[in-house]
Formats: structure tokens, C-alpha cells, sequence
């Protein structure tokens, strides 16, 4: 059955999935690696019917079957002439729907307990942002000079003034693909700004202001899990590990941007295929074809902004920011929809949105907006009733509780963790008051100041209050906050400056060097071994497994081994696979010498 099975799972993939003339190429190369290593060599060779034995051999991937197949997947791929198959492009409407999705899977107006979710979705949106900006899937360095007061506005929704309108901040891409071919071939006087970009405010594009993105984004880091500003070596974007703790010297994984992007265009309703380069598709074609009037941008501005090298044909950048219209113009997919796009007329179908409606679309409407009312009113009727019952249920127990004298007289206080920003008798927000934290480690919880962020009309808003928690907030907070600022356990393997892992066999050696040491390029400025319990137990707990875990392997070796690498490395071999089967290992020894007793589950 197997060797029946090449052709029509290739023809499946080709045909009705609609994957490239490359992925069922490697499809077939698969099966036939799979043959050429089953059952000691006996299918390999050309595939052939054995007249003396009476029947086949040889490789079935080889077969006249498989090769049709390919075949008509090659003339498929030839008759779609250049319609590319890379990612669709993030245009700004669909950054818009997964801002407004980003908004409802994380409302700004929550507890500093929620950092950790908050955390994920801003560094996400920042990102995006900035994808979207510099058409680059890059990790980048920022150098960033600029006035405070400019973001205080922003925050405020204050107007921007011409001045602050052109605050900008510069982003450094090194190693951009165009730009760098000039550097690796010495051509250095060619363009003394390239790869230079001025990021200037955007408040009438929210989702897509890299400025205001990135601005609270630094600030984010800096004051809720650094306590410190950003170093040299602090990537922009770093990860994040699963507990919740940045890790400065690790930048963001591929990896997780894709996951990122499939998780907020699934939840936006977003349909289509989306990779990293959709950022650098959506954003140039929008500034070429989609802008407003007089602000679109020149082929020559896009081919600089975008790295493209100066000798790239015109009809080359052409194609790659037209294809996709072309596409979307020759859809008759809808040919039985009630009303028609007609795609063929306009540009992407706009016609439909211009002409007049018919008589019958304005049925159809009316028919459907009088169902949506009465199911509202339906819906309304209901919330009444429960909103009667329940005021009814709330008077009768404070009745009960005054009777029996349990309900204090005092009003019950606002909870500071849903603090609303705070509007003057004039009707305009007051400014917000962002500063820097003195110290790494902020003060017990119970008086830690909150700030309240909440988000209208596209734009952000912090309200610093220093209003002490309730005892039982305080006790939430204490159970479910992150560690505190500063604190962190790098992880292993260690990624290097090159984003490549360090072999898991120097996984032990650098614990070693975390415990005594430390490791300040990575967030770890004081060795694990002069850590006091509070830096990983009570409200930072959530380290204490890592700690606990590195303890264990740095004393082994430095106490029952006085440090020799050689009776070290003799005891556990498991060390060569990285530092969780040495952790095992470890283990299982001390328990053989009664050092470790297992807790009754």
C-alpha cells in the first residue's frame, strides 16, 4: 500500500492543497530516501518490472506514475506564470484588526500581577509596528535621543504641535540585505545614510506608530522588569522565558514571531497565509498604492526604504508590489454571492463599494438590521431582570449584615489596580508621570505605587498612584507577581552575540560560571552563590526551581569534587548532552548517597 501511496499523496498536496512545485519535490525526495534505506537495500535502482521473478523492483519513487504526477504538478506551476506563493501582505487593515484584537485578549486596565501577559502582547505589537515601518523581519539596535514630553502627549491625547511632529528617532539596521552587499564589496562612499532610518510620530495610524510603540515598549522594559535603562548588549526585542522573565542577552526566536503572527491573525478573523515578510510586503505596497493621496511614495523612495539594490528592474519591483492585485482582480470565487465584487472593473473590487445600492440590497439590509434589534431587545429584557433580581439579592444581604452589626460604616474604598485616568474639572487628562526607579529591587507589595494603564482611541494611558492595597489584593499580588525587577537566571544553552546556542556540552561549565561569577552581559550581575532566599523565594518564587536547579549541579561539583573537571566529567558523562540529563544524573547519585530524600506525593 505504501508504494501505491507517492502519487496520489503528491497529487493531494499539488492539486488540492495548493503547495508549491518545491514542497512536492521534496515530497517525492522523502518517499524515495524511505524506499532506498527500507529492507536492506531492496528498493533501490530504477523501478522495473522483473520478468523472470514476474514482479516489480527497484525505487517506487522512480516510477512512470510518480514522475506524471510531477509533471503536472511542474505544468501547474508554469501555467500560474509568476504568481508568487511567499506570504501574503499585512496590509494596514489587517494590523488594525489585530490591534483591536491585542486590546481585547489584553485590556490595559489590569493589575501589575497580569506584567507577564501584558508584557508578551505589547513586545508583539511593538514589533509588528516596527516590521511593518522598516519592511524588515531583522532584529535591531536602537540608539534613541529624544524628549519625554513627546510620549507625555501622546499619552495625554494631547495634540502633537508642529515641533513635536518632527521628534524623531533613528533606527541603525546593520546587517540589511541590500546595504551590506555595498559594505562587503567596499562601496562605502555610495550612501553615506544608508541603512539609517528616522522614525517621526504617527498618531493617525495607531497600529502602525512605531515611534509611540517603541518608546513605551524601552520604557516598559526598563521600569517593570530591568530597573535599569537598556545596555549595549540589551536586545530590543529579547525572550521571554515561560516564568515570565526577560532574558536580555537573548533576542526573540523566528520561531515566535511566527507563532505570534498565526495566534493574532487567527484571532482577528484574519484569513490567509502569513510569514515574517509579510511586514515588508504589506508596508510597501500601502506606501506605494494605498496611502492617501499625496503622500504615497516614489519607486525610487521605496527601492532605498526598502534595501533593494539600485540595480533591480523596475518591472521586478513592479511585480512584487502588483501581484497581488492582479491575484485578487481575476477571483470569480464569488460568482454565486447575492451581490458581486466585480473585482474586474476597479482596483481589488472598490467599484462594488461606489456604485449605488439596489433595491434588493437594501432589503436584504433592512430584513437584517430589524432581526439584529429585535434579538437586542430580547437580550436587553434579560440583563434588566437579572440586574433587578441582583439589586434585590445585594439589599437584602446588606440589611441582614447591618442588623447583625458586621458591615462597617466606612465606604468601601476604590481598588487601585482599575484606577481610571484621572480627568481636571476643565475635561482634559492630566499628563502622566513616568519615571525611573532608584533601585533594582522595588519596595514590599503591600506599598508598591500601581500604575494603571488604559488604552482610548488608539492611544495609551499611565496613571501612577501610590495608593496602598487592601490586605487581600496585597496578598494576590504577592502570590501572582513577577520577580522583581533586575533578577534574572539566564537560560541554557546560552545564545551568543551571533544567535547561535552554545553546544550543550559547555551547558555545566556555565552554570559554574553563573554561580560563582555571574554573568552581567545577560542580566546576572550577582553570582547565584551570593543570591540571599528572598531574591528567589516569597514574591519571586517563580525563580526558584532554576536556582534550585543550578545549586544542585554547581555544588556537586565544587563540593564533592573539589572542582576537578576530569573526576567530575569521569562521574557524569551525562554532561556531554547538556545540563538536564546531568541534572538527572546528579540526582540519582545523591540519592544513592542518602543526600536526597523524595517528598511523598
Amino acid at each position: 500500500m505504501l508504494r501505491q501511496g507517492a502519487g496520489p499523496f503528491m497529487s493531494l498536496k499539488g492539486f488540492h492543497e495548493n503547495l508549491s512545485k518545491n514542497t512536492v519535490e521534496s515530497i517525492r525526495a522523502a518517499f524515495k530516501k524511505l524506499w532506498e534505506q527500507a529492507d536492506g537495500g531492496t528498493f533501490r535502482g530504477k523501478w522495473s518490472f522483473n520478468e523472470a521473478r514476474q514482479h516489480w523492483e527497484g525505487n517506487p519513487a522512480d516510477s512512470a506514475e510518480v514522475y506524471d504526477v510531477m509533471a503536472s504538478v511542474k505544468h501547474k506551476a508554469s501555467a500560474e506564470g509568476g504568481d508568487r506563493t511567499h506570504s501574503m501582505a499585512m496590509t494596514k487593515d489587517f494590523m488594525d484588526r489585530m490591534l483591536q484584537w491585542h486590546e481585547a485578549a489584553c485590556p490595559l486596565e489590569i493589575a501589575l500581577q497580569a506584567i507577564q501577559l501584558l508584557t508578551r502582547h505589547l513586545e508583539q505589537v511593538t514589533f509588528d509596528a516596527g516590521a511593518w515601518t522598516l519592511w524588515s523581519r531583522y532584529y535591531i539596535s536602537l540608539d534613541t535621543i529624544l524628549l519625554d514630553t513627546v510620549m507625555k502627549k501622546y499619552l495625554a491625547r494631547e495634540p502633537l504641535t508642529l515641533s513635536d511632529s518632527n521628534t524623531y528617532f533613528e533606527i541603525f539596521l546593520s546587517n540589511r540585505k541590500g546595504w551590506q552587499k555595498r559594505v562587503d564589496k567596499g562601496i562605502c562612499e555610495a550612501d553615506l545614510r544608508s541603512n539609517h532610518y528616522k522614525i517621526f510620530p504617527r498618531p493617525d495610524m495607531p497600529s502602525c506608530d512605531s515611534f509611540i510603540w517603541m518608546l513605551l515598549w524601552i520604557k516598559w522594559l526598563e521600569f517593570f522588569h530591568y530597573g535599569r535603562t537598556l545596555g549595549p548588549n540589551d536586545f530590543i526585542f529579547p525572550s521571554m522565558g515561560a516564568n515570565g522573565i526577560m532574558q536580555p542577552g537573548q533576542p526573540l526566536s523566528h520561531d515566535t514571531v511566527q507563532k505570534w503572527i498565526d495566534e493574532a491573525t487567527t484571532g482577528a478573523g484574519i484569513l490567509g497565509c502569513f510569514s515574517t515578510h509579510c511586514f515588508r510586503r504589506g508596508g510597501a505596497q500601502y506606501w506605494f498604492m494605498f496611502a492617501p493621496v499625496g503622500q504615497r511614495w516614489s519607486l525610487a523612495m521605496v527601492r532605498w526604504w526598502g534595501g533593494w539594490a539600485d540595480g533591480e528592474q523596475r518591472n521586478t519591483l513592479i511585480r512584487y508590489l502588483l501581484d497581488e492585485l492582479h491575484t485578487y482582480e481575476t477571483d470569480y470565487s464569488d460568482a454565486l454571492a447575492p451581490f458581486s465584487r466585480e473585482a474586474e472593473s476597479s482596483l481589488a473590487g472598490k467599484q462594488a463599494l461606489m456604485r449605488p445600492a439596489s433595491t434588493e440590497e437594501l432589503r436584504m439590509v433592512h430584513a437584517s438590521v430589524t432581526a439584529d434589534v429585535n434579538r437586542l431587545r430580547v437580550d436587553v429584557s434579560a440583563v434588566n431582570d437579572s440586574l433587578r433580581s441582583l439589586t434585590s439579592m445585594v439589599q437584602a444581604t446588606s440589611s441582614c449584615l447591618k442588623a447583625a452589626g458586621h458591615l462597617p460604616p466606612t465606604q468601601l474604598e476604590e481598588d487601585p489596580r482599575f484606577t481610571l485616568l484621572r480627568v481636571s474639572a476643565s475635561g482634559s487628562a492630566e499628563s502622566p508621570q513616568i519615571s525611573t526607579p532608584r533601585h533594582v529591587h522595588p519596595p514590599p507589595t503591600h506599598s508598591r505605587p500601581l500604575s494603571s494603564v488604559r488604552r482610548s482611541h488608539g492611544h495609551a494611558h499611565i496613571t501612577p498612584t501610590t495608593r496602598p492595597l487592601p490586605s487581600a489584593a496585597a496578598h494576590t499580588a504577592s502570590t501572582q507577581q513577577l520577580p522583581s525587577n533586575g533578577l534574572v537566571i539566564p537560560r541554557l544553552p546560552l545564545v551568543r552575540s551571533n544567535g547561535l546556542k552554545t553546544p550543550k556540552a559547555e551547558s555545566w561549565r556555565d552554570i559554574i560560571t553563573h554561580w560563582l561569577v555571574g554573568d552581567p552581559d545577560r542580566g546576572l550581575k550577582t553570582p547565584l552563590k551570593d543570591w540571599p532566599q528572598e531574591w528567589y523565594q516569597g514574591p519571586n518564587r517563580k525563580l526558584a526551581m532554576q536556582y534550585q536547579n543550578r545549586a544542585v549541579v554547581a555544588r556537586e561539583f565544587i563540593n564533592h569534587y573539589q572542582s576537578d573537571e576530569a573526576l567530575f566529567l569521569a562521574a557524569y558523562p551525562e554532561a556531554e548532552r547538556g545540563h538536564t540529563p546531568l541534572l538527572a544524573a546528579v540526582n540519582k547519585a545523591r540519592a544513592a548517597r542518602g543526600e536526597r530524600v523524595r517528598r511523598n506525593k
